[in-house]
């Protein structure tokens, strides 16, 4: 008697007991009071990238993601409402909670390098007013490159190459002022305006090179230079390369400008080309970021990147053909 007795609680336990309390956890999940929960994979672009790809919640709704990965490792955030999840790893559920206070498109993406195409891995969450569903589309003022009609897409070599990396430790100990609006002018721009300048005679080419570097150092700053590294070790260096050479694993395959000029390296931009990147305003280069390169793989940012952040990493850019202390 006691056996069966005991038989007959093990088949309860097993049958009955068991996948009701995991019911009851699994409805707790997905039903967290006033919290609504919304459950988002993570899948690498090649099979599907974020499932949703857009999210529809109403502004003040308490929302919870639940954040799993079937394949790799990925990363989320959505930059403008300032949420972010480092780490998704494959087999596990990361979750984050969040309350829109404003309406709008918040574009999202993968911040983890999952796959060649992790460029790819973006989504949207939309969020409405349910007083207002239909508010009138915001304008914006155009960015800087198309208020000033520069083509991105024109070659732009420089018209004098240093015959070695501009200094701005160097510059520093000449004394030379530089008042330009340096976002509207190439470095090479800058130099040609100096070497024309009677007073400035008595300076060697390269010192003028220096006097050039130090003046886009200290217009960018030492905090947006920091900031600018982090955002290109994270979006950029993997097509780019960590120094910048063009070389980074993801942008082996991609044709680069070849795609636009024959006559031109496959592969990413090399940032340590001086002859190309002297050449190049920050307006234009601003413009190559915000719009992406037309069938070169380089993807846009502009949805992803504030203005701030734009110009950080075009002042980080900088880096590689300037020597900065």
């Amino acid at each position: 008697m006691r056996k069966e007795l005991f038989a007959l609680t093990v088949v309860f336990l097993i049958f009955v007991a068991f996948p009701a309390s995991l019911w009851g956890y699994q409805a707790w999940r997905t039903n967290a009071g006033d919290t609504r929960v919304i459950a988002l994979t993570a899948n690498a672009p090649a099979t599907g990238g974020w499932v949703p790809d857009t999210i529809r919640v109403n502004v003040g709704e308490r929302v919870r993601l639940r954040i799993s990965s079937p394949d790799v490792a990925h990363g989320f955030e959505v930059p403008t409402l300032g949420i972010r999840v480092d780490e998704i790893l494959p087999g596990h559920v990361e979750e984050i909670e969040f309350t829109a206070t404003r309406a709008g498109r918040f574009p999202f993406a993968c911040t983890r390098w999952c796959s060649v195409d992790h460029w790819r891995m973006r989504g949207t969450i939309l969020v409405v007013d349910p007083a207002n569903p239909n508010p009138p589309l915001p304008t914006f003022a155009p960015p800087l490159y198309q208020q000033l009609k520069v083509d991105i897409d024109a070659m732009h070599p420089t018209q004098n190459t240093p015959t070695q990396k501009p200094s701005a430790a160097r510059g520093a100990l000449l004394g030379i002022a530089i008042a330009d609006d340096l976002r509207m002018k190439s470095p090479s721009d800058v130099f040609t305006k100096l070497r024309a300048d009677a007073m400035l005679r008595s300076y060697t080419d390269l010192q003028l090179w220096d006097a050039t570097a130090l003046a886009w150092k200290r217009t960018a700053g030492d905090t947006a230079l920091a900031r600018g590294q982090k955002l290109y070790a994270r979006d950029c260096a993997a097509c780019h390369g960590e120094s910048g050479q063009g070389d980074g694993p993801a942008g082996r395959n991609l044709p680069g400008m070849r795609a636009m000029d024959a006559t031109m390296r496959k592969g990413p931009a090399d940032f340590t080309d001086a002859a190309q990147m002297l050449g190049a305003s920050d307006v234009l280069l601003q413009g190559k970021l915000l719009r992406g390169g037309m069938g070169t793989g380089m993807p846009e940012w502009r949805s992803l990147y504030t203005d701030e952040e734009m110009w950080n990493v075009i002042s980080f850019l900088r880096s590689f053909v300037f020597d900065y202390p």
